[in-house]
């Protein structure tokens, strides 16, 4: 009966796909697999001069293998070398920036300020090198770092990226501001998505100046099923790449492809041909295969 148990137990969980964790840095591995409900058991560490501290050397099992939840990730990292991963900094207060850049072996350089309406005071904005590149120790980082919003006689361009263009339009108006409106078709944005703009976020906006946005128009339809295929992305502290690919009668075509917000749901409308399945890719890595109903 106990090992009755056990094995439905063991076989009542998902099957997921082992990802490729090699050459990243152990926290972003260990991000990665927790984020498919695996494990991961650091089973030895080896020297490599050519790689920062912390890199994952090799791993098994190995990546591809389909396993259940649950399973362990057994990897060997790197011991130490004269090259190192730069912290990511960005949105950090700048207090725990330096902290961070020490920490990791590495020299403070050139600190600057600029106005800002999209990060708070003493928040980085910009850094480089920019976040995860390899570099020798004692590397010089410059940050820029906010000054806060500008005085009133100053105005900034926000960030659009991301959001819906009627709650662009809405501020527009608010603000008595022209807008330029493109359309583009993808499969990386949801419809009504900005996609990009120009002048860039926190950029001055002088009198008179026009915004120029381009907003996503969608290249897929519903089909005459009306079909749509539903992720729920899984939740983490940082934005996941997301590729999702369609395979039907018709052969495998990418139907999404672009960066959304752990934790969110992504729909898409699909027409399937025939049998069908859909993959997801998240971070570049096969984490799901799902046959479509």
């Amino acid at each position: 009966m106990f090992d009755w148990i056990m094995s439905a137990a063991l076989h009542s969980r998902k099957e997921v796909i082992v990802p490729d964790v090699k050459g990243k840095s152990i926290y972003d591995a260990l991000r990665l697999v927790s984020s498919l409900d695996l494990g991961l058991k650091i089973e030895g560490e080896e020297l490599n001069q050519d790689l920062p501290a912390g890199t994952v050397i090799r791993q098994t099992p190995y990546p591809g293998i389909t396993v259940r939840e649950g399973k362990l990730i057994r990897v060997i990292v790197c011991q130490g070398g004269e090259v190192i991963f730069v912290p990511k900094l960005i949105g950090q207060p700048v207090r725990s920036a330096r902290i961070a850049i020490r920490s990791a072996g590495l020299n403070l350089g050139e600190e600057s300020s600029k106005f800002s309406a999209v990060y708070e005071k003493e928040q980085v904005i910009t850094q480089d090198p920019g976040p995860e590149k390899i570099v020798e120790r004692d590397s010089l980082v410059n940050l820029v770092v906010s000054a806060g919003l500008p005085p009133d006689n100053i105005k900034l361009v926000p960030n659009f990226a991301g959001k819906n263009i009627e709650d662009v339009k809405s501020w527009a108006a608010e603000n008595k501001i022209e807008l330029n409106i493109s359309e583009e078709e993808t499969t990386s944005f949801s419809m009504g998505t900005v996609m990009s703009q120009k002048p860039e976020p926190d950029d001055e906006l002088k009198n008179g100046e026009k915004i120029s946005l381009t907003v996503a128009k969608s290249s897929l339809g519903r089909g005459p099923n009306g079909k749509m295929f539903v992720y729920d992305i899984p939740a983490g502290n940082e934005d996941r790449k997301i590729k999702l690919t369609l395979i039907d009668d018709t052969g495998e075509k990418e139907i999404f492809n672009g960066t959304k917000a752990s934790g969110t749901k992504l729909e898409i409308p699909i027409d399937p041909k025939g049998q069908a399945k859909a993959r997801v890719f998240i971070n570049g890595v096969l984490v799901e295969e799902r046959e479509i109903e």
